[in-house]
């Protein structure tokens, strides 16, 4: 009987840290697919800073290898006010989606996309979904 009641109980750790650990892989996964999607935003909005990537909205476009899992997509829409030093600012936003999970990162900046190369950055905005 005693080694039936303590085999049960090992049964009910292993269980217990058997749960424990796949919750925290499970959370270092969803860290680094974050981490990941917003690193390549950022790339992605650095580039079209630079005249690399454009800024229209053509629709999802995916990575290159190693990151051919993501894709993105930026919009850009002119920056409204009355004032002359806003005039040539466009909000750009960025969009980057892991296709094998519903993760989403958006990344949103005021850039200066007709003047020169290092004229951008206005205001930043992060937020995952």
């Amino acid at each position: 009987m005693e080694v039936l009641l303590a085999l049960a109980l090992f049964v009910v750790a292993a269980a217990v840290v058997t749960t424990a650990l796949s919750a925290a892989l499970d959370s270092v996964e969803r860290q680094k697919l974050n981490t990941q999607g917003l690193n390549l935003a950022a790339s992605v909005l650095a580039e079209v800073q630079l005249g690399i990537r454009s800024a229209g909205g053509e629709g999802a476009k995916p990575f290159e290898t190693p990151f051919q899992d993501w894709t993105w997509e930026a919009a850009s829409s002119p920056v409204e006010s009355g004032s002359e030093l806003a005039s040539g600012l466009s909000r750009v936003e960025v969009i980057v989606r892991h296709t094998k999970s519903a993760k989403v990162q958006r990344l949103a900046q005021i850039v200066r996309l007709s003047g020169a190369v290092g004229t951008s950055t206005k205001s930043a905005q992060a937020t995952s979904l």
